[in-house]
């Protein structure tokens, strides 16, 4: 839980005191619960094969989204003038991910799919709606992945950013697994080490994995 408090300091920034108050409130029910989910939030993964799939991944992923999210909104406010409302966009994207500990579970061999699986983003942008009222948090949330399409400036920025960063890791991690494969490490838990270890960001290291086929 303390790396996880990263997430309070991002949303320290919302200027809005009920927007900030709904962020807390949902990271303290998620960060404080060892019962009701399937995976704590500081080993939940991103997702199991596509980007992030490792323990700890869906907190780097969460904080990586939520910093990109809010360059973007600055930069397009700069250049074009945007009016993008900077409070929604931290919100939505420190939350769109967060019931992703109700999504999957880490038996400390393998990440796997929560037996009780539902869609993470219809079930926390439904609770949103029905219990705190904020319809555009809410539209954000479901938005952002792009299924419905964009009708926000907050949800497309929030989407671009979470495209970015899934993109950015899924290339890296599926080299990754070569580079130890090569290496006699192609085990599940050797990746997992690998990844959290930060070996794999090291100069030499990641020069390496970047000739790496993916």
């Amino acid at each position: 839980m303390d790396k996880a408090r990263v997430l309070y300091k991002l949303a320290d920034a919302i200027k809005d005191e009920r927007l900030r108050g709904l962020v807390y409130k949902y990271l303290d029910r998620v960060l404080s619960s060892a019962s009701s989910v399937c995976v704590s939030f500081d080993e939940a993964p991103g997702e199991i094969e596509e980007h992030h799939s490792y323990p700890g991944g869906l907190l780097d992923h969460t904080i990586s989204v939520t910093r990109i999210s809010v360059y973007i909104a600055d930069l397009f406010k700069e250049v074009y003038g945007y009016d993008i409302n900077r409070d929604l966009v931290l919100a939505c994207a420190i939350l769109h991910d967060l019931y992703k500990v109700l999504e999957f579970k880490y038996n400390g061999v393998m990440i796997e799919r929560c037996e009780q699986y539902y869609p993470h983003d219809a079930r926390i942008s439904g609770e949103i709606l029905a219990n705190e009222g904020l319809v555009e948090l809410a539209k954000c949330i479901t938005e952002l992945h792009g299924y419905y399409g964009y009708t926000s400036l907050e949800s497309l920025v929030v989407g671009l950013s979470d495209i970015l960063d899934a993109k950015f890791h899924s290339v890296i991690q599926s080299k990754i697994r070569n580079y130890l494969a090569r290496r006699g490490r192609a085990d599940i838990r050797s990746f997992y080490e690998f990844v959290r270890s930060r070996e794999w960001c090291k100069k030499g290291v990641i020069e390496e994995i970047m000739l790496t086929p993916p």
